[in-house]
């Protein structure tokens, strides 16, 4: 169990290394070194927020949200951390607003744009659409796709948890950040697929 001296220390340490990306970011020619300093940022928040959520910890504050908003926030960010991809936002489709945890939204979608920026070819894509009663937001990349063990996770497996690998443990995180989602009996999910690429969707009510 996580005590509060370790969320302070870990939020610490997170806070400093965001600050030095900042740094970096204004120096201009360290793109490598802000990239890696950002990213070791955020694998401490969702470590943080991992940790969080098995001590039961982690709640959803839902308020109204527009997702098109989100998803181009997002993208700028990743943009300058990868100047050679192609991000692009398709909210042609999307909903002028949902219900939702913007901040915790935010790091289940921030954790699958990194990982489908660290494999992808040339490009990826954002997308919200209104699918029925419920909002899907999708991060595509052409990349090689999800290996078959992740694929195994629309099966129904436990996603994996924080002590092992990066990846599965951004899906760990964000599998329960879509559960936190419920409205009307019904939760929020994650699916992946491969579709030319690999593809993240989350699925909220």
């Amino acid at each position: 169990m996580i005590n509060e001296l370790d969320v302070a220390v870990i939020h610490d340490i997170k806070n400093q290394l965001a600050q030095l990306a900042l740094m970096l970011e204004r120096r201009g020619d360290c793109q490598q070194e802000k990239a890696i300093a950002f990213a070791a940022s955020k694998r401490l928040s969702t470590l943080l927020l991992a940790h969080l959520q098995q001590d039961g910890m982690l709640k959803a504050h839902v308020d109204t949200a527009c997702p098109a908003d989100l998803l181009e926030d997002v993208a700028s960010e990743y943009r300058s951390l990868f100047p050679n991809l192609d991000i692009d936002v398709d909210d042609a489709e999307a909903p002028p607003f949902w219900f939702y945890d913007t901040a915790l939204l935010r790091l289940a979608l921030e954790n699958a744009l990194h990982n489908a920026c660290r494999h992808a070819g040339q490009r990826v894509s954002l997308k919200a659409v209104k699918f029925g009663d419920r909002l899907h937001m999708t991060v595509a990349d052409d990349g090689p796709g999800f290996s078959e063990d992740m694929l195994l996770l629309n099966a129904g497996e436990t996603p994996m948890p924080a002590s092992r690998n990066g990846t599965g443990l951004g899906l760990y995180l964000a599998a329960h950040i879509a559960q936190l989602h419920e409205n009307s009996g019904e939760c929020g999910t994650i699916f992946l697929e491969n579709r030319d690429g690999a593809v993240f969707t989350l699925s909220l009510p």
